[in-house]
Parts: C-alpha cells; structure tokens; sequence
C-alpha cells in the first residue's frame, strides 16, 4: 500500500473513532429517503440468505443426512471427483422395504402383491420428489444464489466505498486545503451517486423476484398433482384387491397329521411309550482347545449393529464385524475398510473402538 493509501486509511480511523466517542454532530448524513433504502437492502438481503436455507430444510429435512452430503460432496472435490450426492428421499426408503418384503411373500399372498404395488407406487413418489428438488434449485434456488453473488453484492459493494470516502471527507472538512477537500467531495458525491443509483434498481426489481416465487410454487402445485394421481390410481388399485379378496370363498384350514420319520425313525421296539430313561454316554476323549481370539493390532472397530449402506460411500457390515480404521471424518463419521478391501464412511455410533487411531 502506498504511504497515500496509508494516510487515507488512518484519516478514516481516526474519523470513525472520533464519531464512535460521540463527536457525530459534524457528520455528514444521508438523507431519510437514502437511509430507507439502506434499510430496506439489509432486509432484502437478510430475507433472501434466510429463505434460501430453509427452502433447501424444505427440501431435505434430516440434518444428518444434509451434513453427511455436504461432507461427502467436499470429499469429492478434494479427490477430484466432482459429483453431487442424491439426497435419499424418504419414499425411496419405504418402497425398497415394500417390495422387498411384497417379493419375499409371493404372488400368493395378496398381501404380498398389495405391498409391490404399494412399493411400486412409492418408488414413483420419490421419483417426482427428486424432480421437485431439481425444478426448486434451477427456478428458484439459483436465482436467489445470482441475486446474492452479483446485484446485492454490488450494492453492498458501492455502500461500503461510500461509506469509507465519508469518513475520509468528515476528516478533512477541518484538517487539510481546500484543494483536497474538494476532491474528496467529488469522490464522495460519485459513490453516492452509484450507491444510490444500485440500491435503486435492485429495490425495483418486484417482477423478477416475484416471479421467482411464483416460479416456487408452481413447481409444488406440478409435484402435489403428480403425487395425488400416483395415489388415487394406487387406492383404485387397492380398493379393487379388497373387492376381489371379498369375491373368492374362504379359505379352508386342513388339519394336519404327524407323519412317519418327521421325529425320526424310531423301532418298534423303542416306541416313545415303552422306551427307558436314556443313559448318557460318558468319554474320556479330550476336549478340543479353545480358540482365543487375536487382539487386532491395528486402529479398528467392532460394529455394534447391523449397519446398511444406503449411499455411494458408505461403508456397509454387520453386528460383530471388525473394520480397520482409516480416519475420523467428524464428531459422527469415521472412514475405515472390511476384511475384503472394500473402503467407505460409517457413524460412529454404530461401531466400539477396539484400537483407537493415533493422536
């Protein structure tokens, strides 16, 4: 910086310090129709950040989830691989466990069949809820984005220099010639010329952000129609299955008979009825040695519960299962490997260390 830029700064310092001791009498103020603007830019700013996340709650409601993703995208970018996580919509989740369970049944049980199609339903449910997610974020999410990163930032932009070349005009208003007074009340005029003219146009600009409301709702209004045809066409469905079910005669239980050899073949001789207490046959043959299991030597865990990886990079095992430990991503998720090579992200609430990782 330059021994003038210097000087500029410390004239500026010393200005704010002196109206921040109550000196703010010969301050140079804005007027009411200026400082409005200012008030309304703060809130205009303030509501657009404020919207933005608690749409993207809107669309996303677990926390946890919405972290794992956000650390997983970063992990990405570090390594190079630049993909944008699927949030696991709620509906995906049910449907995999309808028809899982729907299949396991069978085609002969009609509960089995009302499950799949149940599942097969859900399954299109989270489909157009991903559709939501994506119509959100291009007509309205990114649209605040720009808004924030170009027109508010450059109003707060020209704000910020007015505001700095006011300080630098009250102080020498009574400290240096004429000569540079005048300048700097040019300079100040010209920043609250463009401060002015940009709080202007981004306060005028009703229709755009308006339309960017109306462009939200009209992405909702298209996925609650969607969902309500999935659904009725699904209760169609199952109100006919019931009428069906009710149509066919009941089902008539068969009694059922032991049969020879289900207990196992027994003699004659040796009926259960006539058949002696049994004697017990003693050896004297030496018991096998007890394996004892080897302490693992190595940063490792032993999974707690049964653990499903329903993301790209988790790390999926089973209760007892032991894992090498990799890293500690956060308070909630370690990084680690199996037995067979294979690496991924866990919570740590699922797992006991064995050997904990290095300081």
């Amino acid at each position: 910086m330059s021994m003038g830029g210097m000087m500029k700064q410390f004239h500026k310092a010393s200005q704010y310090m002196s109206e921040k001791m109550g000196g703010e009498s010969d301050k140079t103020k804005m007027d009411e129709e200026f400082v409005e603007m200012e008030r309304k830019v703060d809130l205009m700013a303030k509501a657009v950040s404020e919207i933005m996340t608690h749409t993207k709650e809107y669309l996303q409601p677990n926390p946890t989830t919405r972290a794992k993703m956000n650390m997983m995208n970063i992990s990405s970018k570090i390594q190079g691989k630049q993909r944008d996580m699927k949030y696991p919509q709620t509906e995906s989740i049910l449907a995999d466990t309808m028809l899982k369970f729907g299949g396991d049944l069978g085609e002969s049980s009609h509960f089995g069949d009302a499950m799949v199609e149940v599942g097969e339903s859900l399954r299109q449910l989270s489909e157009i809820k991903d559709s939501l997610d994506v119509g959100v974020k291009q007509d309205f999410l990114d649209p605040l984005q720009q808004l924030l990163d170009k027109d508010i930032k450059e109003v707060m932009h020209h704000r910020k220099k007015l505001s700095g070349r006011r300080l630098d005009y009250d102080y020498k208003r009574t400290k240096v010639p004429q000569e540079e007074i005048v300048q700097a009340e040019q300079k100040l005029e010209e920043s609250l010329e463009l401060a002015d003219m940009s709080m202007f146009n981004l306060l005028s600009g009703d229709v755009e952000q308006v339309s960017q409301l109306a462009a939200l709702v009209e992405t909702q209004v298209e996925y609650h129609r969607q969902s309500t045809d999935i659904l009725e066409a699904l209760h169609e469905k199952l109100q006919e299955r019931i009428s069906n079910i009710n149509s066919q005669p009941p089902r008539e239980r068969k009694a059922r008979q032991m049969q020879a050899g289900m207990m196992g073949d027994t003699p004659q001789d040796q009926s259960p009825v006539n058949t002696g207490p049994s004697t017990p046959k003693i050896t004297s043959d030496p018991l096998p040695p007890i394996p004892v299991a080897k302490p693992p030597q190595q940063p490792s865990v032993r999974g707690l519960y049964l653990f499903e990886a329903e993301n790209e990079g988790e790390l999926g095992f089973k209760e007892g299962e032991i894992l090498t430990l990799i890293s500690q991503i956060d308070e909630n998720w370690y990084e680690g490997m199996n037995d067979d090579g294979d690496t991924g992200y866990f919570p740590v609430s699922f797992v006991e260390v064995l050997v904990p990782l290095p300081n």
